[in-house]
């Protein structure tokens, strides 16, 4: 009955004799009987066509159901890449944020050093400088307990305000500190979110492979399924085919037996006529070849509807397994739509700490800014002490020579006036040997009197005493002023 199954070698031979020797009956007629319950006992397949049918109906339902489910994973999937896409946007700037915060950090910071360096050097020429002794104060007064300048050489270090460099020191190395401890918090938050990145991407990532890649490495989606249906509504066509061939198969051995019955019996039941007037030798010969040839592929044609169906069960049973790594899929896109949700909460506390970061950030520059500014301050200050001591000595060397030139004025003009005196002296002494014995001593008291003597008195007008500073050290400290001028500390 179907040219794919090839008929059995014989006729199940066994059933044939036995209902010869019990019945005494014909052979033909006892095939015929046999071919017909054979031909009804197949019949039973219609069950398995029913089945088929309901696989078909079934696979249906789960490739609409795979439709939509692929749709909409596809659809969320779209969605989470792009919003990771946007998630590593900002992970990035956030990065670039602290990484240009970190360098302007590290440039201040390097310009703190170059200043804390220059004022230390500074400082440091400041302890090596000794005040000239000429410089030092008067002895204490007895009952006073004695510096310790008065047990070692005094330096220009001696006047520099310690406590005050030492207060800014601490102020910038707490503000340092502060920043410090704000880039620590913004890399653990950014650590953080570095590993939701991870987090979320290794999830997408896993969601794609699930998507695009099953056990036989094809995609699993509605176009993946529909050739597999389009595979069990072919099985189920053919074993309906199969299925119409037995029927046929089964209507012709009911016709066999009818038209193999008596004449005497049909003409009793219906007055129909028997085999012999109906059909010719010929024809009833080459029906019952007909009937013998289908009878023999009855078992394969069976076979064949049961080989078929447990095919379309294996179809089916793939269909529905790629229909459970749908749900699979859907159950872990959804899981991964839940862990974005929960990402979006993390955003924007990142955000949120990167924009606290930021007015943080302001604020430490600015008050960096202006440490740093007291301290090159504080250097050129204390480079300007430096100076201004050797400046000071060459004042005192200056001041001695017009102390000298003024002396030397004043015994120039004693000298003159001196003999201006002693010459208005003798003149008056004359006078009064030739004159004096002729005027009346009445007549001007003031005639006898002596020259007004002139002196100059030292008026220090609260000024004390020069230091006596020796002509090397005022010769050094020009040195070091001409060195200076030309570029030197």
């Amino acid at each position: 009955m179907s040219p794919s199954s090839p008929p059995p070698p014989s006729l199940p031979g066994s059933t044939s004799q036995a209902a010869t020797g019990a019945t005494g009956a014909s052979p033909q007629s006892v095939d015929l009987t046999n071919w017909f319950l054979d031909a009804k006992r197949s019949l039973a397949s219609v069950a398995l066509c029913a089945r088929a049918n309901s696989l078909v109906d079934s696979a249906r339902g789960a490739l609409q159901e795979a439709a939509i489910i692929s749709s909409k994973c596809l659809f969320l999937r779209n969605a989470l890449q792009d919003q990771l896409l946007v998630a590593i946007k900002v992970n990035r700037m956030m990065h670039s944020v602290r990484e240009a915060s970190k360098s302007d950090f590290e440039k201040i910071v390097a310009d703190l050093d170059n200043a804390d360096a220059r004022l230390n050097q500074t400082l440091g020429v400041l302890r090596k400088s000794v005040v000239d002794p000429a410089f030092n104060p008067p002895s204490n007064p007895e009952g006073e307990e004695s510096t310790p300048t008065a047990t070692r050489p005094r330096t220009l270090h001696d006047f520099v305000d310690d406590e005050g460099i030492e207060n800014l020191k601490s102020r910038l190395r707490h503000l340092i500190d502060q920043v410090q401890e704000s880039h620590d918090a913004l890399l653990t938050s950014l650590t953080e979110f570095d590993g939701d990145i991870s987090e979320l991407d290794t999830a997408v990532n896993n969601l794609t492979e699930f998507a695009t890649n099953n056990a036989q490495g094809g995609r699993i989606t509605s176009e993946s399924i529909s050739p597999q249906i389009h595979a069990l509504e072919e099985q189920a066509g053919a074993m309906a085919g199969l299925l119409e061939a037995l029927t046929q198969h089964y209507d012709r051995c009911c016709e066999a037996l009818k038209q193999s019955e008596p004449t005497t019996n049909h003409n009793q039941e219906g007055g129909m006529m028997g085999m012999a007037e109906s059909m010719s030798p010929e024809e009833k010969q080459e029906m019952y070849r007909v009937l013998e040839k289908d009878a023999l592929e009855v078992d394969d044609v069976v076979n064949e509807l049961k080989e078929r169906y447990n095919e379309m069960e294996n179809i089916q049973s793939h269909v529905l397994g790629q229909l459970e790594e749908l749900n699979m899929l859907r159950h872990n896109t959804y899981a991964t739509f839940a862990l974005f949700e929960q990402f979006q909460t993390n955003l924007g506390s990142y955000v949120e700490r990167m924009r606290e970061f930021e007015t943080q950030q302001e604020g430490y520059a600015r008050g960096m800014e202006d440490r740093l500014d007291e301290l090159w301050q504080l250097g050129e200050f204390y480079e300007g002490f430096i100076s201004a001591y050797d400046a000071m000595v060459i004042e005192v060397g200056r001041r001695k020579g017009v102390s000298v030139r003024t002396e030397n004025i004043i015994r120039d003009a004693m000298k003159k006036l001196q003999v201006l005196y002693d010459d208005d002296l003798a003149d008056r002494e004359a006078f009064k040997e030739e004159q004096g014995h002729l005027l009346p001593v009445d007549i001007w008291p003031g005639v006898t009197d002596p020259p007004i003597r002139y002196s100059v008195v030292k008026d220090t007008n609260g000024a004390t005493e020069l230091p006596g500073i020796s002509k090397e050290v005022i010769e050094q400290a020009l040195a070091r002023q001409q060195q200076q001028g030309k570029g030197g500390m």
